[in-house]
């Protein structure tokens, strides 16, 4: 497989700053049409032949605003071959494990930031809401695995426990 290491770095040079709780996340891909969990919007939605998965081993749908350190989105291309895309948390990253917005329709985004919508916290707006005093820095790391096959014949686990092995 390919990686992609990606690093946010957020800092508070003129003043402390709240970064809100939010479902919609800090890090994101677009999936292929080709490998999504369904395809078509509303009376068009048609199953399509991608799965979702987490470290948790929830699948699909269920993976939606669920919490763990990597997930995985894979599928058969047009002939067959399957590809996939995980993303990893880091583990100095706040909130670890993330929530993952991660939807069958091809959106795919690690997000610290969900705890309110998540895990359905209707009476704590900020409850996810990440603060960095003034002069502070927050820095968002994640690492991207672009790879052939699922999730099982990637070994997307195994990458991730090497990953957050890393110093």
């Amino acid at each position: 497989g390919t990686f992609l290491d990606f690093e946010i770095a957020v800092k508070a040079s003129h003043g402390a700053i709240t970064l809100g709780d939010t479902e919609e996340g800090a890090m994101a891909v677009r999936v292929n049409e080709a490998i999504r969990v369904t395809h078509g919007k509303n009376k068009d939605k048609r199953p399509g032949a991608g799965h979702i998965v987490n470290a948790r081993g929830d699948r699909d749908i269920s993976a939606w605003g669920k919490r763990a350190p990597w997930c995985d989105y894979s599928g058969p291309l047009p002939g067959g071959r399957v590809i996939g895309v995980a993303i990893f948390d880091h583990a100095k990253n706040p909130s670890l494990p993330t929530w993952w917005h991660v939807r069958d329709y091809g959106l795919f985004a690690a997000n610290p930031f969900g705890k309110h919508d998540f895990e359905k916290l209707k009476d704590q707006p900020n409850a996810g809401d990440l603060k960095v005093p003034a002069g502070g820095e927050l820095v968002l790391r994640y690492r991207i695995l672009f790879h052939l096959g699922d999730e099982k014949t990637a070994r997307v686990a195994d990458h991730y426990r090497a990953y957050a092995a890393e110093k």
